[in-house]
């Protein structure tokens, strides 16, 4: 398997530092020998990223031109199909590309600019919708480009119809009716190979082994996936992890009194800690880079630069408007069309700052000051705790690349806060949690109107704040309280029989279940599974209280008590990649699953797995789902969500909704449940205030 690279350059020379391209020989079911040439590209990236560990050796040549030089040499060689191996995506819609270009996303330039390239194998831009697509060469002529899955998810399956020319060589054949194809083969179809297994199970038992090691205790659950519009915990952790590293290399220097400035990304929306034991999976799932720590001196100025630049990650919006986060995180410009991604945010800790997205770019950061209110001046000096990928241009910041280094011990980010959570033993954000950052629509952070002050009047709910509506009529609430702690999984069922829906709270993998609206004390509390199962509430015998069931790959654990213990049936149905729904679809008092692929619901009526008894398709893939009985007729059907607007449909069936109905905020997240026992099921929202 030789490494492939014809655009890596040993510096100053035009001599290849790896194997430009390699021939592979196939024999065709009828006998006939067939010679593949395959030149390999790597994205110029490299030379970015990896800058202190490239600049003094390699030189990176543009993939174009790299594949340009060696079409020749592999047609020579006897290569009777020619296909490109490269790290690199298609092209954005809007680039052209000129000679000597390092843009990443290439793959249409060179079908575009080259002659002779049958088939290109490419990657590097994670997308999912490039399984087969046709591209034209110098020529005219068609080439395949197809983009296999990230992350494993599916290979690509190349079909590639031959013909014998008038010399009895193989060719390609490129008709109306027959040309090179290329299909998905996805990962979920296919069993484990117990030979491959077999060969790698010392180490995968050593590695799930390591990743279950328990570093520490979070004293409460920390979640991320609200990090890319608020200050959250878990992030301030691994800052501030990253500034007593670097306070503890830069005791005694010249450095010792300036303010540090840590740099931190949210790089993954579902990392979390849950309450209780933090293992080095929950690190890894945190910070999911090989990054090493490094830190430089910048200005004030050139931290308000950065700063600046990092504030594009939000398009903007008018002045004092209302934010739908989801609409605006991840903005699109020419340079990035398909969305800044989250891994390209910097969160700072360190000093206070508020970001006003309603205003231009270049002029969003208000209130720029150190920790104890003091200014941050053009002139102040400032050290910026950052990983490798930033300072050496990852992302495009500014100023870091060329200033100087002041901290580079080569250590990597995530075994800092592996080594801190051994030796501390437990993650409190009381000991580091601060709120330095804000980001609204006003320069001035819009607050809750408050109730004028009556004697008799409760104070407004803070904290984990449920309101329950008790009709598909009204966009205003019923109930108001308070439950649980941010961060917790939230669950409706009728956990005692009583008719009536009311809420269950989950912390790792301990449930705590309330038989009534009105928060306070849990009634019941017990532990079952594991943290990382998914959950489905359900009636599953059919007894008229609501119990549980976990999900652990497509193999469901149900429990027809509210206890721990073992679960009471076992069973597998679909697919680990479909999304599962519970509900009484027959109306037999027996709630069973359905999974939902894309936008096609299969509903079985049959208690455990088995074959679906009604398919449909119903919404869009992108709409939220959620299973109710929504008319009262003791059947459950499927709602849809589209930012905070219900389509509920009171059949198994697609088409329109039978009902379309706003109720909370697009941010909100969303229960059903039957709340006052009058049979239909009605809208609940969770909303931290």
């Amino acid at each position: 398997m030789p490494i492939l690279g014809a655009n890596v350059l040993n510096k100053g020379t035009t001599d290849p530092y790896l194997t430009p391209w390699t021939m592979v020989e196939k024999t065709t079911a009828d006998g006939q020998t067939v010679d593949i040439g395959i030149i390999g590209v790597v994205t110029p990236g490299v030379r970015i990223w990896d800058r202190l560990l490239v600049e003094d050796t390699l030189e990176f040549q543009a993939p174009v031109e790299a594949v340009q030089r060696y079409i020749p040499e592999v047609e020579a060689a006897g290569a009777d199909v020619v296909i490109v191996l490269a790290h690199t995506g298609l092209d954005r819609v809007d680039y052209e590309w000129t000679a000597g270009d390092l843009e990443e996303d290439v793959a249409t330039s060179i079908a575009n600019h080259t002659s002779g390239v049958d088939i290109i194998v490419g990657g590097h831009s994670h997308q999912l919708n490039n399984v087969e697509v046709y591209l034209e060469n110098a020529d005219g002529e068609e080439v395949l480009f197809t983009q296999p899955g990230y992350h494993a998810r599916f290979l690509s399956q190349v079909d590639i119809p031959l013909q014998l020319d008038s010399e009895g060589n193989p060719e390609i054949v490129w008709s109306d009716t027959e040309k090179p194809t290329a299909v998905a083969l996805n990962a979920v179809d296919y069993e484990v190979d117990d030979e491959i297994l077999g060969v790698i199970q010392p180490w995968y038992d050593e590695t799930l082994a390591w990743v279950a090691q328990v570093v520490a205790q979070a004293t409460e659950t920390m979640p991320a996936i609200t990090s890319v519009y608020e200050d959250t915990a878990i992030v301030d952790f691994i800052s501030h992890v990253q500034t007593q590293e670097v306070e503890r290399a830069l005791a005694g220097t010249e450095y010792t009194d300036l303010p540090v400035v840590s740099v931190a990304a949210p790089f993954s929306r579902t990392a979390v800690f849950n309450e209780g034991d933090v293992t080095v999976a929950d690190m890894a799932a945190l910070y999911i880079y090989d990054n090493t720590l490094m830190a430089v001196e910048l200005t004030g100025k050139q931290l308000r630069d950065y700063l600046e630049y990092g504030a594009r990650y939000y398009a903007q919006v008018e002045e004092d408007s209302e934010i739908n986060w989801d609409e605006v995180t991840n903005a699109v410009y020419p340079d990035v069309p398909r969305g800044i991604p989250d891994y390209a945010y910097d969160i700072l800790s360190g000093v206070n700052y508020h970001i006003n997205i309603s205003k231009d770019l270049g002029s969003r950061i208000e209130n720029l000051t150190l920790p104890d209110g003091t200014p941050v001046e053009d002139d102040t000096r400032i050290v910026m705790v950052l990983n490798n990928y930033r300072q050496s241009g990852g992302s495009g910041y500014p100023h870091v690349v060329d200033a100087p280094v002041i901290y580079n011990e080569q250590k990597a980010i995530r075994d800092l806060m592996i080594d801190w959570a051994i030796t501390n033993e437990v993650i409190d954000p009381a000991d580091f949690y601060v709120k330095n950052w804000t980001v609204s629509s006003s320069t001035v952070i819009a607050e809750e109107p408050e109730e004028p002050e009556e004697p008799e009047t409760p104070a407004p709910l803070k904290g984990n704040v449920f309101y329950l509506a008790n009709s598909w009529s009204t966009t205003t609430h019923d109930v108001a309280f308070a439950y649980g702690k941010r961060g917790d999984q939230v669950f409706a069922g009728d956990w005692d029989g009583d008719g009536k829906d009311t809420l269950a709270i989950r912390r790792g993998n301990t449930f705590y279940l309330s038989n009534s609206l009105a928060g306070g004390a849990a009634a019941v509390q017990f532990n079952y599974g594991k943290a990382t199962d998914e959950v489905l509430v359900g009636n599953w015998d059919g007894n008229g209280g609501d119990t549980l069931g976990l999900r652990r790959g497509n193999t469901y654990y149900l429990k027809n008590s509210v206890t721990g213990g073992n679960a009471d049936e076992q069973f597998n149905y679909g697919r680990q990649m479909d999304e599962a729904l519970t509900g009484d679809w027959n109306g037999d008092g027996t709630d069973t699953i359905t999974v939902r692929r894309g936008s096609t619901f299969h509903v079985v009526n049959s208690p455990r797995g088995g074959n679906a008894d009604t398919s449909y398709n119903y919404g869009r893939i992108g709409d939220r789902a959620y299973s109710g009985d929504f008319d009262g007729d003791g059947t459950d059907t499927i709602a849809l969500v589209r930012k905070n607007v219900f389509h509920i449909n009171n059949a198994h069936k697609g088409g329109p909704a039978d009902t379309v109905i706003a109720y909370g905020r697009a941010t909100d997240s969303i229960i059903i449940g039957d709340w006052d026992g009058d049979g239909i099921d009605t809208p609940g929202v969770n909303r931290i205030q």
